[in-house]
């Protein structure tokens, strides 16, 4: 970038400020609610297995669906977002999300609720990638660093505000249902929001700086091994962090209930303390960062910290709920400073031949992906085994992660050797 077109790009940044500020809000803001549509059925899995008389295995499968559907999607849509209109496709998104949470809270057979929840994947699939492309296109480069922490916190916030909602509503288990129809109306409200306020996202805001970027793709050539390689390790780190962190939210009330007989709401509202706190996870990895520069290191460091406390959860597991839920959140912070690095630092601060959009599809698809499986396979296994055998899982799930980021910094030391 020649010195004029950095200064044409400082001057349109400086001019559109406000826009920025309020662009950044209403992303996180819609971001923010729209857990409230995701995580409405998952918060009430120990109260859907009363209701229906079902196992673990069949009350995971509609959760494991929706996040089949969602990792999936994530991966087309970040291929595809940079031609979406962006103002309607997230608008629509979010009114068909919220459709489907008013036909579960309106009542309808269990055997269909998979299917819309897997049909709600796929609506909510079109969310995170878009949003972030949309700020990577129209937000300064300076102010990436704190667009990821916002965006973080919207989705560790919405979970929280999402399990706390199911949570008061649990006190009285026959109007839990009350659940998916406040997230029915705050879709809707943020559907209305998006469309009034997204009217100049259709293309760029920071036009001038696009036509720069543009020029930049122009002169970048193929992807080269290196950035591959590295793309698999984030891949990985992607999926097994979140299938640690959201298979212990998704069955911490059911571990609480059945090994401590605590009643389904006490549950609900104790797990509320793992999104509350994993909210922290944005922040502790970009003090981490600013002090090891480094993201594979930093994942090594957070997967050496939760497989050492699943295994003190595991042996801990027939003592007393309180410290099992103390060591569950440690671990689940630790895990989403791993999430938060792959699915929004990556996407909005890496520098590379990729762009925002793809990179925030491909990365927070895996999460979810390894969300699905582990959703289903650890309510299999509690069917089976019982949760010792699921945390055992997720203890071999850390240390593989653990190794492969081992092998990767030896690799690029040796490269770096050859380099020289």
């Amino acid at each position: 970038m020649t010195i004029k077109e950095k200064e044409m790009e400082e001057n349109y940044f400086n001019a559109k400020k406000s826009r920025q500020y309020l662009l950044l809000f209403v992303c996180w803001l819609v971001y923010m609610f729209a857990q409230l549509g995701r995580y409405s059925y998952n918060s009430n899995t120990t109260l859907i297995m009363d209701r229906f008389s079902i196992d673990h295995t069949a009350a995971g499968l509609p959760a494991t669906m929706f996040f089949f559907a969602y990792g999936i999607g994530q991966l087309v849509v970040g291929v595809i977002c940079s031609k979406y209109n962006k103002r309607i496709v997230i608008s629509l998104a979010l009114v068909v999300s919220g459709l489907i949470n008013l036909v579960i809270f309106l009542g309808i057979d269990f055997i269909y609720v998979k299917y819309l929840w897997f049909l709600n994947g796929i609506a909510q699939a079109n969310l995170w990638p878009v949003l972030l492309l949309v700020l990577r296109e129209n937000i300064a480069a300076e102010k990436m660093p704190i667009a990821a922490i916002v965006m973080s916190t919207a989705s560790t916030g919405g979970r929280f505000v999402a399990v706390g909602v199911c949570a008061l509503f649990a006190i009285d288990t026959s109007i839990f249902t009350y659940s998916f129809f406040v997230a029915s109306m705050a879709l809707f409200a943020m559907a209305a929001v998006w469309l009034i306020t997204a009217r100049n996202v259709k293309e760029p805001i920071r036009t001038a700086a696009a036509k720069i970027e543009a020029k930049k793709e122009k002169t970048k050539g193929a992807v080269d091994g290196h950035v591959v390689f590295l793309l698999i390790v984030f891949a990985e780190f992607s999926m097994a962090s979140y299938a640690i962190t959201g298979g212990l939210q998704q069955w911490v009330p059911s571990i609480l209930k059945e090994n401590f007989g605590l009643t389904d709401w006490v549950a609900i509202f104790m797990s509320v303390l793992l999104p509350l706190f994993t909210m922290t996870a944005s922040f502790i990895s970009a003090f981490m960062y600013n002090k090891i520069k480094n993201y594979v290191t930093i994942s090594l460091i957070m997967f050496t910290i939760g497989l050492l406390i699943l295994g003190l959860t595991l042996a801990l597991l027939d003592y007393h709920w309180l410290p099992i839920i103390i060591t569950l959140t440690i671990d689940c912070v630790s895990m989403s400073v791993v999430s938060h690095i792959t699915s929004t630092q990556v996407p909005l601060m890496l520098e590379g031949k990729l762009n925002a959009g793809f990179l925030a599809g491909f990365l927070n698809g895996c999460c979810y992906i390894g969300m699905a499986l582990s959703t289903y396979v650890l309510g299999s296994m509690a069917d089976v085994s019982g949760w010792v055998g699921a945390f055992v899982l997720l203890m071999g799930i850390a240390f593989v992660s653990l190794i492969i980021s081992i092998v990767y910094l030896i690799v690029e030391k040796v490269r770096a050797k050859e380099k020289q």
